[in-house]
């Protein structure tokens, strides 16, 4: 007969897998969260064969997981239906999968939808340097108001993922040492900050890549991005250009930096000017971060 346990899993800590002396413990079983957030049903033994770069690398991100109850480990690893945990997972993402296909929208209608809205009772025009609102009503509120529902509060700790090169631009260990609603872990949480060419080691050890140009990171052609990041997405390639042109014609303003339509840039990017000439730090201080 099958037997079936329900397991209590925790963040793994050092003293799971070392003495007090750092000689490395032998066989002690542990599970990996993978980069979905998803704690995988294969079982890990830390041992002399491990790759301890690797390990140290995930334990660093807190994707190490072990048994809660220490007693229970030897019997509760015999007795797991993987299968059944595997189909649950499956039933899952598959779920996911339905509601993304029925109600993600990426074609730009949600923006539309929030720019209407705030123009309903007295123009606005589309948001740019001048009237910055879009943040607000699309991320910022969002966010909130899921958070409120999840948490049941107001009383939270936003998490921001600010990297060692948005210091000192875009945020200070000064600011984040005052600041008591907002955290920073790549900056604050390790030996030195963690910068791009980490991070950049780190997802390729992921099983699956975006593949997407850093240009287009966020929105595609957001106001907030300097001139010369914007027309390299323009050559690059982006799907919002007939967007943002039938907006601008709509209401009568301009999305960017200095009154620039969207016709504008297209021109430049058309040029062939050269993208070192231009200033690629006048974008905006990103409000984006909530």
């Amino acid at each position: 007969m099958e037997r079936h346990v329900l397991i209590s899993l925790r963040i793994a800590t050092k003293d799971d897998f070392f003495e007090a002396n750092d000689t490395r413990k032998i066989n002690i079983p542990y599970f990996y969260k993978n980069s979905l957030g998803v704690i995988e049903t294969k079982v890990y033994y830390f041992n002399e064969n491990t790759d301890i770069d690797t390990f140290r690398s995930c334990y660093a991100h807190s994707q190490i997981y072990v048994f809660n109850d220490v007693t229970q480990v030897r019997a509760s690893v015999n007795c797991i239906d993987w299968d059944l945990v595997e189909t649950e997972l499956e039933y899952e993402l598959n779920q996911l999968q339905q509601i993304k296909k029925e109600s993600l929208d990426m074609k730009g209608k949600v923006f539309s939808e929030a720019i209407e809205h705030l123009n309903k009772n007295k123009w606005t025009g589309v948001p740019n340097q001048a009237i910055p609102y879009c943040s607000d009503y699309l991320k910022t509120r969002v966010s909130h108001h899921f958070a409120k529902n999840i948490f049941q509060t107001t009383n939270y700790i936003k998490a921001i993922g600010y990297r060692k090169e948005d210091m000192p631009k875009r945020i200070t260990l000064a600011e984040l040492k005052e600041d008591k609603n907002r955290i920073a872990p790549n900056i604050t949480d390790f030996e030195t900050p963690i910068g791009q060419n980490e991070l950049n080691l780190f997802f390729e050890q992921e099983p699956f890549k975006l593949h997407l140009h850093s240009s287009l990171g966020n929105c595609e052609l957001c106001w907030k991005k300097s001139d010369k990041t914007l027309i390299e997405s323009i050559q690059y390639g982006t799907r919002f250009i007939d967007w943002h042109r039938d907006e601008e014609t709509k209401y009568g303003n301009r999305f960017f930096r200095e009154n620039k339509s969207i016709d504008d840039l297209v021109a430049l990017a058309e040029s062939g000017i050269q993208l070192n000439l231009l200033n690629e730090f006048n974008g905006d201080r990103c409000v984006c971060n909530f």
